[in-house]
């Protein structure tokens, strides 16, 4: 299947501009680094394991950060707008259209990656996790493949659904678990083995590990469940709008 980098093009500037003339798009965003920085002054500062702590300030901030980002952003901003163009049936005339599948989905995923990615680099500093101190390259690509996975969760909801109020429906509880999960593993020892094998859980481990002193290495847990998730719902979403009839080639 050839790709048009035009067409592709021509899609990812039609919904920058639809994203940046609704600033109620990206509030999940810039949310999430407010709301670190409002819980960073008022909190007090305490390392893992200090006084009987099961984590660290800076930690557990960077974690929450991170998962309402790639979680509640990510989706939000994948499964809002396809959903509502679905509901005024703008997209199957679109699919249908000289556009392919592939490049509407791809034009309309580079911009809410570039702001996801970009506010997982901001709630560092916000966090007080120095950038001198952690693997940034390993930061990156742990933080963005999971951004990948909650944008395509986002488009399984978006097609899924008939209408932007089913999808809020639908992705209300797998929100309430991904958000839950910085708070659940550090109370819950049985739990959190659970939620190891989550992305959240994925992403918590790291906060974790940058907070406590940038010590944190790819293993072979980590790098595969990431990796199932992502085949898994880049399948599910294939699968999903190929059922609805979306798939022009």
């Amino acid at each position: 299947m050839s790709l048009s980098y035009r067409k592709i093009n021509a899609v990812l500037q039609l919904k920058l501009r639809l994203m940046l003339s609704n600033m109620s798009v990206l509030f999940p965003p810039i949310f999430s680094i407010v709301f670190v920085i409002a819980m960073g002054n008022l909190m007090p500062e305490v390392d893992a394991g200090e006084a009987g702590a099961p984590f660290s300030t800076s930690g557990f901030l960077l974690s929450f950060g991170l998962i309402f980002n790639i979680a509640i952003a990510g989706i939000s901003m994948s499964s809002s707008p396809i959903a509502e163009e679905k509901e005024k049936h703008t997209l199957r005339v679109l699919m249908t259209s000289s556009v392919k599948g592939a490049e509407y989905f791809i034009g309309s995923m580079i911009p809410i990656l570039f702001i996801l990615v970009l506010t997982n680099l901001l709630l560092l500093p916000a966090s007080g996790v120095s950038f001198e101190d952690i693997p940034v390259p390993t930061y990156l690509a742990i933080t963005t493949l999971c951004s990948l996975i909650s944008i395509l969760i986002g488009y399984i909801i978006g097609v899924y659904s008939k209408n932007q109020a089913q999808a809020s429906l639908i992705s209300t509880p797998i929100l309430l678990m991904l958000t839950s999960t910085p708070v659940l593993k550090a109370f819950d020892e049985n739990l959190a083995r659970f939620l190891d094998y989550s992305y959240g859980g994925v992403l918590s481990n790291l906060s974790d590990s940058l907070a406590a002193g940038g010590g944190y290495e790819w293993n072979l847990t980590d790098a595969s469940v990431l990796f199932v998730w992502l085949a898994a719902a880049l399948t599910i979403f294939i699968y999903i709008y190929k059922k609805n009839g979306l798939d022009n080639g």
